[in-house]
């Protein structure tokens, strides 16, 4: 009754998980907060965990803003999905509301060694920003997202070097954003083995750090109209130069 009475409650908080992503034609189990938190021993995930209630992280200087709490509860042994450099990967969302305005941001951090699935990303300032979606024709990315049978298409620099690394991809939920404080990050890992590739090795932002909760891009009111979210910066800044 208890575990019933959980489910439900999830499902009505719910935003959104990433319970599957697509990599060419296969497509990859990722974290299902209905069933993957309850199951013992813990599953290998590409993917790390998410909140039981699908919910947000709202402190920039929390070690939770880096991969929400699937570093809490990293995976039990080595797992990765395999992609080219220049290939994609497709976030396949449970769901996501229109509505919560705001962008899509993506960065992705080499790990240390051929193992991501015992690195957190946490200290230092591995990350780089590889993509990002803002405000484009009238719309924000995440009602896009939300439009697009609740997927987001990453794809991975051409140039950089081959290895393991983790992929950040979060929704910036920005909408009760005008007060500080009242922005909401999703981010969600996947640890990838990225083949091909050049000699690239790009790093400089750090998670928790490259975010202040009085950025501009997160202190920011959305229903100002189009004019200014059209010049609305994200935070994290520009995409990493000369990726390809």
């Amino acid at each position: 009754m208890l575990f019933t009475l959980l489910l439900a409650i999830t499902g009505v908080a719910a935003h959104g998980y990433v319970p599957q992503i697509k990599i060419g034609n296969e497509y990859i189990p990722g974290w299902d907060i209905t069933k993957d938190p309850y199951t013992k021993p813990q599953p290998l995930r590409v993917v790390r965990g998410t909140k039981l209630d699908s919910g947000f992280i709202s402190d920039v200087t929390s070690h939770d803003i880096t991969c929400s709490i699937g570093n809490s509860a990293l995976p039990p042994g080595p797992i990765s999905a395999t992609v080219a450099a220049g290939q994609t990967v497709t976030m396949l969302w449970n769901t996501w509301p229109i509505g919560h305005y705001g962008p899509v941001l993506n960065y992705m951090a080499k790990c240390p060694t051929s193992d991501c699935s015992t690195y957190k990303g946490d200290t230092g300032s591995p990350w780089f920003k590889i993509q990002q979606n803002v405000f484009e024709n009238g719309e924000w990315a995440s009602d896009t997202l939300a439009k697009s049978n609740f997927t987001y298409v990453v794809r991975i620099p051409s140039n950089i070097a081959p290895g393991s690394y983790l992929l950040r991809h979060e929704n910036l939920a920005l909408h009760g954003a005008t007060n500080v404080g009242g922005a909401q990050f999703y981010p969600v890992c996947v640890q990838l083995n990225v083949t091909g590739g050049g000699s690239l090795t790009p790093s400089g932002l750090s998670f928790p750090g490259a975010y202040s909760a009085q950025d501009p891009g997160i202190h920011f009111n959305v229903y100002q109209g189009d004019a200014a979210n059209e010049a609305y910066i994200a935070p994290g800044g520009h995409v990493y130069p000369g990726l390809t």
